[in-house]
């Protein structure tokens, strides 16, 4: 998709109606999520996050969304495909600001050149206790990417048309010990899945629903 057409939708993209739960679904089923995490209890509320999902033109025009490679390590989303985001602060004025916040510290977005177009709905993350809230949003220009080093093994700059052409693929994942079939997108040899999955399910169905306007 041209950036210049994405543009020319933004007005209609802001009034889409949410798709929700429904397209979450298409990427984790409700039965087989409830089985992965039958068995994880907290004992306090879900820790609030937040994530920009942020679209741009490249040289020729196409519209690119930004993604991150987190680095291998011992946190629970080690080496998974995201995007860039992360725990709300207390000094964050509320969900938009951290979003912003941590694109600016994760990848270099500069805050002031974003627009945003609309909140997503919110994913809940049981097995790390948090409740995601994605925020759709474009910069007319492509940003002066700077990758963090500490959290961030690659910056990922993927065609957002791969997402609404290709078909979602089928991969195994295991989770305590049991492997389950999930759903998810893939763009090139990049492969994504769980709550980015789910949350970029979202904006796919939002796109088809105002191609069909």
């Amino acid at each position: 998709m041209k950036f210049a057409e994405l543009h020319a939708k933004i007005n209609r993209i802001k009034n889409a109606e949410l798709p929700g739960k429904k397209a979450h679904n298409k990427m984790m089923d409700l039965q087989v999520r409830a089985q992965i995490f039958k068995d994880v209890k907290h004992r306090t509320p879900p820790k609030k996050s937040a994530v920009l999902c942020l679209i741009y033109p490249d040289e020729k025009g196409h519209s690119k969304i930004a993604f991150i490679l987190r680095k291998k390590n011992n946190s629970t989303h080690s080496g998974q495909i995201a995007f860039p985001g992360g725990k709300k602060e207390e000094t964050d004025k509320d969900n938009y600001d951290t979003a912003l916040r941590e694109a600016k510290e994760e990848v270099g977005i500069e805050p002031g050149r974003v627009k945003l177009i609309k909140e997503l709905s919110q994913v809940f993350i049981p097995i790390s206790n948090y409740s995601v809230t994605a925020f759709l949003a474009f910069t007319s220009s492509k940003p002066d990417f700077i990758k963090q080093e500490e959290e961030v093994e690659e910056i990922l700059e993927l065609n957002l048309e791969d997402f609404l052409k290709l078909p979602v693929i089928q991969i195994k994942k295991k989770y305590f010990d049991r492997e389950y079939t999930l759903h998810a997108f893939q763009s090139g040899q990049w492969v994504i899945w769980g709550a980015t999955a789910m949350i970029l399910s979202e904006i796919v169905e939002i796109f088809r629903q105002i191609g069909k306007d």
